[in-house]
């Protein structure tokens, strides 16, 4: 594990709810993690149901998004 350093930061959310996660969710997040100064930002998204196309393709193009599935939590 790397050492901890002011620089870099890890900004997580989780929704627990029946519907899939958009893209909305994810913009909002990224507008919060900017309210910061962080050189290295790294961004999750956790949910119950999973995350529509839309998101799934916005964190791909972004690069420094992980999503998380409840399904892939339990494994």
């Amino acid at each position: 594990m790397g050492t901890a350093d002011d620089k870099t930061a890890l900004f997580c959310e989780c929704k627990w709810t029946n519907e899939k996660v958009d893209t909305g969710v994810l913009d909002t997040l990224i507008e919060r993690s900017r309210l910061f100064s962080f050189t290295n930002v790294y961004l999750y998204l956790f949910a119950k149901t999973g995350f529509t196309q839309g998101c799934i393709d916005k964190a791909k193009d972004l690069g420094n998004v992980i999503l998380v599935t409840f399904n892939e939590m339990v494994k």
